[in-house]
């Protein structure tokens, strides 16, 4: 999943899994786990190393900016890019150099306290969104970092967050897809899609108190859901509570038979 994701060769990924450049978070027989941020990190090496000959380089670049950055930051929170053969990190206004810390200058930034207004900003996101949806297929990383941004701005909107939490869901963090659903369901109350999507991710991260709580917001926003139902039949059975469990799977007959 990981190599088709980034367009890579898997044993390019065991290579850096090797040499300790990624670190992913399980290994199921013979193939690895990446969180988003692995994938990120494999996304950044790969733009790095073309142009740099040995691995260790970008290696020791990345352990380096890893203690430079709060224990709470991963690296891939700071942009790091190639210039004039260093790698570079820009963390804000901050830039410097990766292999020695030493901080660098950029005149493009503004003075502090100069406040910019940007006429144009409500149509560069509308871009990014644009540009976002259009990623979704070919680079769902990238399609992904677009849409964080986008947020950052519009937090509080629900179909972004929606859009996101499938992107998540394809490529394998289905506890980050969860927190974006949660997020659009959080700001679409009535929504019984949202709940009954959220239910069946919580069932596939074995959280059933959570998913029964999502599927059961679902029916209440749509009585004839019938999947809702035979969802918390099946949680109520496995759970040893027949009575609740018999009545959504009335309910779901009930409906079934309906003229």
């Amino acid at each position: 999943m990981a190599a088709r994701i980034l367009a890579i060769s898997p044993e390019r990924i065991r290579y850096w899994v090797k040499r300790k450049l990624v670190r992913p978070g399980a290994v199921r027989g013979r193939h690895y786990q990446f969180t988003f941020e692995d994938l990120l990190m494999m996304r950044l090496a790969k733009e790095l190393l073309p142009n740099r000959r040995r691995l260790e380089s970008v290696a020791r670049c990345f352990q380096r900016v890893g203690q430079m950055l709060d224990a709470h930051r991963p690296v891939t929170a700071v942009k790091l890019y190639e210039e004039d053969g260093r790698i570079l990190v820009r963390d804000g206004a901050v830039i410097f150099e990766a292999d020695t810390g030493q901080m660098l200058l950029d005149y493009t930034v503004a003075p502090a306290g100069l406040t910019i207004k940007q006429a144009d900003a409500p149509v560069r996101l509308r871009r990014l969104l644009d540009a976002a949806a259009g990623l979704e297929e070919s680079n769902p990383v990238r399609a992904v970092q677009m849409y964080r941004e986008y947020l950052e701005h519009h937090p509080r909107d629900g179909a972004v967050h929606h859009r996101l939490s499938a992107l998540f869901e394809r490529i394998g963090d289905t506890s980050s897809a969860a927190r974006h659903l949660d997020a659009a369901a959080v700001l679409e109350p009535r929504n019984a899609e949202l709940h009954f999507d959220l239910g069946v991710l919580y069932r596939k991260l074995q959280n059933m108190e959570r998913a029964a709580a999502s599927f059961s917001r679902a029916v209440e926003c749509e009585p004839d859901l019938i999947e809702g139902h035979l969802h918390l039949a099946q949680i109520y059975e496995e759970q040893g509570r027949k009575r609740e469990a018999m009545r959504h799977l009335s309910a779901a007959h009930r409906l079934i038979n309906q003229d």
